[in-house]
């Protein structure tokens, strides 16, 4: 080999060795000798010594000898023995020299030490298998989606629980993996959020392998590059089932406790309710009465046993009124929503509860506002909230003998569309620090109370998406209020002018 070329390998900052046309070393640049510790001698017997690895060996000589059968580049990663001793990994690139008539003379083999960026890979590799086997081992169902929300990557639990490929489960649109009933609001709500690029939040029913349908919260975030574009999304969806079916039987048992507590108001009222019947019937038999001597006069009383009997029709309409609605409190059935009247409604609550105030010795004063918009609400259910402030108010004020016993019900407008209905006393008050557990299960400030009514009512009102407090009044007493939101007002001016 000529001085120049010797001057140039020698000039290359990489492990550089040149072998014969047959892939026998000819000679090696210093920085190759320096790294293996070994002589020009030494080093032509690679092949049977320890400068490569062991297990690295046999591919290397593959790798070379292909190389000089194809008379091709060739390209081989290994490990080189420092001359200490360690190992590090090296690319091997072999590379033909061709003379003038295209024969090759040599072979030029550059080395490059890719010891850290193999590392590197391998660490990344270990990572990623234990991410993946941290993934798998995780108690719900994980998954990476593409930028445009299509499945990508899903863990071991959620293959095992759908019994489906990734590929099956891509079409989790089209196909029974979602409960039919849930799938076009969850499709929709899906796609809004993928497109808006906002998180998602969602519940939905979804097919196990052996055909069961089971409640999952679904919850997607979207991870993004510096300039704000979506990556990926990650995705965990986690099994509700139990839970959700824990808050029907709570719903359920709530209803079970509603009833009870409106029969149990209601047979406080009894008396005077039986009182208030009593009256239209007692004119009706009066009536009837009366209309049968006139038509039984001679002459009949004809005019007279007419208007006789109108009264008779007046009072049993008053009778049936007064059924209809304690029926109606008293009737155990699913919550049904409404367009209604506050007022209204309140109004046939203190119908019903008048008599058993009046013997309460109960003032009974009321400010009902008259630009209230309506509500949408279980009229029910919102009635026996009234009924059961309006009859606690009563019962705070049994024992008072030195002031009236004045209760005032007061609705209101309030800002945002809301209207407010309040219940104010002039009882015994309440503690200011207890406040906040009157409205608490089986808290009571009545001897024999059972604590139910309040926490119910709570429940009730924060179902029709409004709130229900209690505060101390500056003088004796104490006031309790709700608030709910009203309808807008061309829906309350187009009910209001349906019932004039």
């Amino acid at each position: 080999m000529g001085n120049e070329l010797q001057l140039l390998i020698e000039s290359i900052p990489a492990h550089v060795v040149v072998t014969t046309p047959s892939g026998e070393v000819e000679t090696a640049n210093r920085t190759a000798l320096e790294y293996f510790g070994t002589t020009l001698e030494e080093l032509k017997d690679w092949k049977t010594s320890d400068i490569v690895h062991p297990d690295d060996l046999q591919h290397t000589i593959a790798a070379q000898r292909k190389g000089l059968e194809t008379a091709r580049a060739y390209n081989v990663e290994t490990r080189h023995r420092r001359a200490d001793g360690v190992y590090h990994w090296f690319n091997v690139l072999g590379l033909p020299f061709l003379d003038t008539d295209g024969r090759i003379v040599r072979w030029f083999h550059l080395t490059i030490d890719i010891d850290e960026q193999k590392r590197a890979v391998e660490a990344l590799r270990a990572s990623e298998i234990n991410l993946r086997h941290i993934i798998d081992n995780i108690p719900g169902f994980v998954s990476t989606l593409k930028p445009a929300g299509v499945i990508e990557i899903v863990n071991r639990p959620f293959l095992e629980y759908f019994g489906k490929t990734v590929e099956e489960l891509r079409a989790w649109e089209t196909s029974d993996i979602a409960h039919p009933d849930d799938l076009p609001r969850y499709t929709i709500a899906f796609s809004n959020s993928m497109k808006a690029g906002t998180p998602f939040d969602d519940e939905i029913r979804l097919r196990r392998a052996d055909g069961v349908y089971r409640w999952f919260h679904v919850r997607s975030v979207p991870v993004r590059h510096a300039d704000g574009s979506i990556t990926c999304w990650y995705s965990v969806m986690t099994d509700i089932h139990n839970g959700k079916r824990a808050e029907e039987d709570l719903r359920r048992t709530e209803s079970e406790l509603l009833h009870a507590s409106r029969v149990t108001s209601l047979g406080v009222l009894a008396a005077s309710i039986a009182h208030e019947v009593n009256q239209p019937l007692a004119g009706i038999i009066t009536n009837a009465s009366t209309s049968l001597r006139m038509l039984a006069a001679d002459p009949p009383n004809v005019d007279g046993a007419r208007e006789t009997a109108r009264r008779t029709i007046r009072d049993a309409n008053r009778a049936s009124e007064v059924i209809a609605r304690l029926r109606a409190l008293f009737k155990k059935k699913d919550p049904t929503p409404e367009t209604l009247d506050l007022n209204e409604a309140a109004r046939e609550v203190i119908a019903l509860s008048l008599s058993r105030l009046q013997s309460d010795r109960v003032i009974l004063r009321q400010e009902l506002a008259n630009d209230l918009p309506v509500v949408t609400a279980d009229r029910v259910q919102l009635q026996q909230v009234i009924l059961n402030l309006v009859l606690n108010a009563s019962d705070a004020m049994s024992g008072v003998e030195d002031r009236p016993r004045e209760l005032m019900i007061r609705t209101e407008r309030e800002d945002g569309g809301r209207v407010r209905l309040t219940v104010k006393d002039a009882g015994v008050g309440i503690d200011p620090q207890r406040v906040d557990k009157l409205f608490e299960a089986f808290h009571s400030t009545k001897s024999g109370g059972l604590g139910i009514g309040l926490s119910i009512s709570r429940s009730i009102i924060e179902h029709h998406h409004g709130r229900i407090w209690a505060a101390p009044n500056n003088g004796p007493g104490a006031t309790f209020s709700f608030s709910i939101p009203g309808e807008p007002e061309r829906i309350t001016a187009t009910v209001k002018r349906a019932r004039a």
